[in-house]
């Protein structure tokens, strides 16, 4: 079971002042200085009051709200400090009480306790493979009646709205640049397997397949799925590594093999950034993972739950997310290259979006041919 410490919840309950929020077109100091901080006009902001028109009945039932809302999630304590200092000058009577919690704390446990009639938390981001539970038990709250939902593209909202994207993560290839000639990039990822240049080990795969390739093997279906992964590894026989995406990217850069699928985008670009022989390549279509948030059905401070998660999604919510962690946005308006990295190899491709409910028809197949060859 998960244990609020009077301890940790003062380290990281942000306790606030009173309704006094200021108003959507007044900016607040903090958001203000992540402006200056990515060198952005403050015009980034134009469509904000509407995002944040939230109904008073919201407003009230919060402050009649006891104690903080309980999140779970993923984010470092000093990046949630710093993602919500302007949520705390614009909702101040809103307390947050936030832990940084392992996978099943975020799921697990708290389905445990609903289980057991209690209830540990309100919001929760990454719930992961415990998502299909949470939906058989229908745990999960319909979010779409939150106004700032109209600034996300539908393939970034659950259909029954029980999850919200709050941030996109890219998982494509990162190759030497030292050992890979850019004209060797395949521009699709049916090209990858015609080009000798990638065959006998020049390739290394983490097994991860659910960060890519399941988005690919949905979209494209059954066959397709199935021919390229008999073909991936058959013919051109990748290096099987047992370390995560994170080391197989920092193998790649001492040139242990010449490309790495999949890799996180902005890990390539710190290493790129630090002069190592490293960039990033995505055939297309790009494989797109989303961070998904929910509220649960049961929160006791749904109002809350709701303000904050709308707070979140909206552009000011966005940006320092982005200002505190590098997440790339989810809002419509925030589509573009000051906030993609590798922007040249991502931005204007067809993408395909996978996201918390990926436990199908389409899981399982991908599952076993892949764990067939994986164990061979």
């Amino acid at each position: 079971m998960l244990n609020f410490t009077s301890r940790a919840i003062s380290a990281l309950a942000l306790i606030l002042g009173s309704f006094s929020a200021a108003s959507a077109d007044e900016l607040p100091a903090a958001t203000k200085k992540a402006l200056v901080e990515l060198k952005l006009e403050s015009s980034i902001m134009d469509g904000l009051e509407a995002e944040l028109d939230i109904p008073k009945a919201w407003v009230d039932g919060a402050a009649r709200e006891k104690g903080g809302v309980i999140i779970l999630g993923t984010w470092q304590d000093a990046e949630f400090r710093r993602i919500t200092e302007s949520f705390i000058e614009r909702y101040p009577s809103i307390k947050l009480s936030y832990a940084r919690s392992a996978s099943a704390a975020r799921g697990i446990n708290v389905l445990v306790a609903l289980n057991s009639g209690r209830v540990i938390a309100d919001v929760i981001t990454s719930v992961g493979d415990s998502y299909s539970e949470f939906k058989a038990q229908k745990a999960l709250a319909d979010l779409r009646d939150l106004p700032g939902i109209k600034s996300l593209a539908p393939e970034y909202v659950d259909d029954d709205g029980n999850w919200i994207a709050h941030k996109i993560g890219y998982r494509c290839m990162s190759y030497n640049t030292d050992l890979v000639k850019r004209s060797d990039l395949p521009k699709t990822w049916d090209d990858l397997l015609t080009n000798p240049i990638w065959r006998g080990g020049k390739i290394a795969l983490s097994n991860t397949p659910n960060a890519w390739l399941l988005a690919l093997w949905s979209a494209k279906g059954e066959v397709w799925g199935k021919r390229f992964t008999d073909r991936l590894f058959t013919e051109l026989r990748p290096q099987k590594r047992k370390e995560g995406m994170m080391a197989v990217t920092s193998l790649a850069v001492a040139g242990e093999f010449y490309a790495n699928i999949p890799a996180p985008e902005r890990r390539v670009e710190q290493y790129a950034n630090k002069g190592a022989p490293i960039s990033y390549h995505c055939p297309e279509p790009v494989p797109i993972t989303l961070s998904q948030i929910v509220m649960l059905e049961k929160a006791e401070r749904k109002n809350g739950a709701r303000i904050f998660i709308n707070w979140l999604i909206s552009r000011e919510g966005q940006i320092m997310q982005y200002v505190a962690n590098a997440s790339v946005p989810v809002h419509k308006s925030l589509q573009d290259t000051r906030f993609v990295p590798f922007s040249e190899t991502i931005v204007g491709k067809s993408s395909i979006a996978r996201g918390e409910d990926m436990f199908g028809d389409a899981a399982t197949k991908m599952d076993e041919t892949w764990s067939a060859h994986w164990a061979k």
